[in-house]
């Protein structure tokens, strides 16, 4: 067995492995070769960092990695873990996680992140063997139908100012991103969308990050929230505000789109509740978990 570099193979031998090594999840990961390759810089994925484990030159498992300054630490995630069926079970995710853990050491990152299907026992006891921690979980919620005019509606009157944008909006915010999923950066967002609320005295009350998608005839056809947040807010103005955002990113509530949530932490307990009371469900869990190193 021997490991190599992504780099080292075509787009057409990745996009292949990739299938191959989630051939049998409780999700379809099937991928094009055009979809492979377009995730890599959408997800800034490195082809550098990410690593093939080899059998006589054949890739049979893998790790997807990236790298991005997080509140001034450089911090590393998992992208991507498969091994195709054949493989399974036989002690190479360890050989792959730790040569991914190597490469994260040899770039400087000071943590890295990855998430893992809840039902996936196996990996996440691997995982946990190789000395990740769990630090929450995590949830995609869907709502299919109109939502009731009054599903974010608050019985504390609030009046906010806000403003839409680009997700590269928060930045200028600088407040701290903490254990957020990667995927939920705003980084991450590619043609999504922000807006930011501020209160009677001009300071930021909170803000979202969401993508809205189109059907090929125009039409809004769903709705993705990526984070909603409220600043330096007490418990029920929180809720107030949460509310407020909820209602301007998944607006108008009487139109018929699919509104989701995207690796949702299951710690935002407001948020979590407000979602639930409007009728969003469950649709996947995952663990998030946290590796520390060179700190």
């Amino acid at each position: 067995m021997e490991i190599k570099k992504f780099s080292e193979f075509s787009a057409v031998e990745l996009t292949e492995l990739w299938n191959e090594g989630f051939k049998g999840y409780a999700s379809d990961m099937t991928m094009s070769v055009e979809t492979f390759v377009k995730r890599i810089p959408d997800n800034q994925l490195s082809m550098e960092a990410s690593v093939a484990l080899c059998d006589n030159g054949r890739p049979i498992g893998f790790v997807m990695s990236g790298f991005r300054t997080v509140d001034g630490r450089l911090m590393a995630w998992n992208g991507g873990t498969g091994i195709i069926p054949e493989y399974r079970g036989k002690g190479h995710g360890r050989q792959l996680i730790g040569a991914a853990l190597d490469v994260y050491r040899e770039k400087g990152a000071k943590v890295a992140l990855l998430e893992a299907l809840s039902e996936n026992e196996p990996a996440i006891k691997l995982y946990t063997k190789m000395g990740y921690v769990l630090i929450d979980k995590l949830r995609f919620y869907e709502h299919k139908e109109d939502l009731r005019p009054d599903a974010f509606s608050s019985d504390k009157p609030y009046v906010y100012d806000y403003r839409y944008g680009i997700p590269q909006d928060v930045q200028h915010l600088n407040l701290p991103v903490g254990n957020m999923p990667w995927q939920t950066h705003w980084e991450n967002i590619v043609n999504g969308q922000s807006v930011i609320m501020y209160d009677v005295q001009g300071e930021v009350a909170g803000y979202a990050l969401y993508k809205r998608l189109f059907d090929a005839s125009g039409e809004h056809s769903s709705t993705s929230l990526y984070q909603c947040r409220a600043v330096k807010a007490s418990e029920g103005e929180a809720e107030g505000l949460l509310k407020a955002l909820l209602s301007l990113v998944y607006a108008p509530m009487d139109k018929k789109v699919i509104r989701r949530t995207v690796n949702l932490p299951l710690s935002e307990q407001a948020l979590v509740r407000i979602l639930e009371e409007a009728g969003f469900t469950p649709r996947v869990n995952q663990v998030h978990m946290k590796y520390i190193l060179n700190d």
